[in-house]
């Protein structure tokens, strides 16, 4: 079974500049990141290369070259396992589309020890790509519409297979013919096919070739097109068109993973936003059977907005993927590159391994944390009061989070800031800190928010020391602390903030985390001290997006 083991794209839409994505084993491949930013390009260049249509005869449109220029050269190529090859022999493909050459389109195969420019298409189909659109296209996919669809491609497999099964073959003829004798027991029928047959006979009569026609209860060309696909809900038949979009989707999956696993053959699974059309539960339901396709041997490929759909102890098959003027790049790590990247931001040397930094990663793993991978901007607190009523005080100094893509996320404790700081850090995201000195209870030796510090950069323990004992607000370029306790900076940075609290006590708010959040909806905007250092943060929150 051929498996794709790397994809490089240059030149190509929004890709500028090369960039490169491998393709975790037995794992899904998910592409995460802000609207925009080229997830789409990224899997419409590998369906170029493994869909429907071969790209050695494509001539692509202005669109598809990188800023619209046709003298950039397209150029996209689809590695595979050196143990796993294309037709057993390829162990990549490489399209390059130059429009200075005499012959701007070239389609090449590399087999290892020499270099080939023939490829023949039916071996490219050995490792074939299914894309599920974000549009949802997945009647034509389960239809006969042409050759090139699923389920076509998938009964041309089921016909080869039986070419060598002659028992068989012998005994579906005499069923198929069986049943053509009863429909002729039709009279309208037989008398129909009868007229056809004798009027076709007088049309050609005086051509060469004498066609002939007949009605079939199958295609003896394809046994397996007199095979449709149905549906029933309890009992009842249904059609495609009945059945919703989500589960249609489902459907495709299932189609792709038993596929794979009767002709072990390759197939990839591309879905556009698989949690489209499915509630919450679905949606997380949908991710753990993608994972428990993948390690049966299907190769599934994913953009998502959704959490769900990111596991981190995949973190090899996660592509963050970003644009900037320079056009789409993609960021993604392997475990012994996190470690390293933990060890360079304080975490001393053996503490973690390649072994153990995922699951340490996993212990405290939230939706919310996930949610950050993406944000253009990650602020993290360490919980629910600073994460609720944070981005109100920021929205109305000027700064409207959701608008920017900045999401403010509770960590559940001082001692998990360094940790998600550094995850995040790895893969370029903009990071902020805020905690506060109370640590009386929790930590006592100040090693949680030494550890915070290190992680940004801060490894002198005097100029920690300044930072853990200060007791003021602190607005910095990367992080900032709020003194003794965060409620109580408020209340003397802002002075009605107590009566506000008590205000909302009295209607009924009594959680520390919403009383906050309560206050910060109803606390007037005026001169107050906490406004200007409000507005400090949102600038300081501008300056990462920059």
């Amino acid at each position: 079974m051929a498996r794709v083991s790397k994809l490089t794209v240059k030149g190509y839409r929004s890709i500028g500049a090369e960039i490169e994505v491998i393709f975790p084993k037995d794992k899904p491949l998910v592409l995460v990141g802000e609207n925009n930013g080229g997830k789409s390009n990224v899997i419409r260049a590998l369906n170029q290369m493994l869909g429907q249509f071969s790209p050695a005869y494509h001539d692509p449109e202005d669109h598809e070259f990188y800023e619209r220029d046709r003298s950039n050269v397209i150029d996209i190529a689809v590695h595979f396992d050196e143990d796993a090859p294309l037709a057993d022999k390829w162990t990549e493909i490489r399209w390059v589309y130059d429009e200075s050459k005499d012959r701007p389109s070239s389609l090449e195969g590399v087999w290892p020890g020499q270099f080939s420019t023939y490829l023949k298409s039916g071996e490219r189909e050995m490792c074939s790509c299914m894309l599920i659109e974000a549009e949802r296209n997945l009647k034509y996919q389960l239809s006969y519409s042409s050759k090139y669809t699923f389920l076509s491609r998938m009964m041309r497999h089921f016909h080869k297979s039986l070419s060598n099964q002659d028992d068989i073959k012998t005994e579906l003829k005499k069923l198929f013919e069986h049943t053509k004798s009863e429909f002729n027991k039709l009279p309208e029928f037989q008398t129909f096919v009868q007229s056809l047959k004798e009027g076709l006979s007088d049309l050609v009569d005086c051509m060469t070739h004498k066609l002939e026609v007949d009605f079939e209860a199958y295609n003896p060309v394809n046994f397996f097109h007199a095979l449709d696909l149905r549906a029933s809900e309890n009992g009842e038949p249904r059609t495609l068109d009945e059945m919703g979009t989500g589960e249609q989707q489902v459907l495709a999956m299932a189609f792709a993973h038993a596929y794979a696993k009767a002709f072990h053959s390759g197939i990839m699974l591309v879905i556009e936003e698989p949690e489209a059309h499915l509630h919450p539960l679905a949606q997380r339901w949908l991710a753990s059977r993608i994972n428990n396709m993948c390690e049966e041997g299907l190769q599934v490929v994913i953009t998502t907005h959704n959490p769900a759909f990111i596991n981190i102890l995949n973190l090899e098959g996660l592509v963050v993927v970003t644009k900037d003027d320079d056009g789409t790049d993609v960021m993604q790590i392997d475990r012994e590159e996190l470690v390293e990247h933990c060890v360079s931001l304080g975490v001393p040397e053996g503490t973690i391994t390649a072994e153990n930094v995922l699951p340490f990663y996993l212990a405290n793993a939230t939706r919310e944390i996930l949610e950050g991978f993406f944000a253009k901007v990650v602020v993290l607190v360490e919980g629910p009061t600073e994460s609720l009523s944070l981005p109100i005080y920021l929205d109305r100094s000027g700064l409207d989070t959701a608008k920017h893509g900045i999401a403010v996320i509770p960590v559940h404790g001082k001692g998990n800031l360094g940790k998600w700081r550094r995850l995040f850090d790895a893969y370029d995201i903009p990071c902020y800190v805020i905690f506060d000195n109370d640590g009386a209870a929790d930590d006592k030796k100040k090693t949680k928010r030494r550890d915070a510090l290190a992680a940004l950069g801060v490894v002198d323990q005097d100029e920690q020391d300044v930072y853990i004992d200060f007791e003021d607000l602190l607005v910095g370029e990367t992080f900032a602390v709020f003194g003794s306790n965060f409620e109580e900076v408020l209340r003397a940075k802002f002075p009605t903030y107590e009566n506000v609290e008590e205000q909302g006590r009295e209607s009924g708010v009594d959680s520390k985390p919403f009383l906050a959040r309560y206050v910060a909806e109803k606390i007037k905007k005026d001169n107050a001290d906490g406004w200007k250092e409000m507005k400090s943060l949102a600038n300081s929150l501008r300056e990462l997006m920059a």
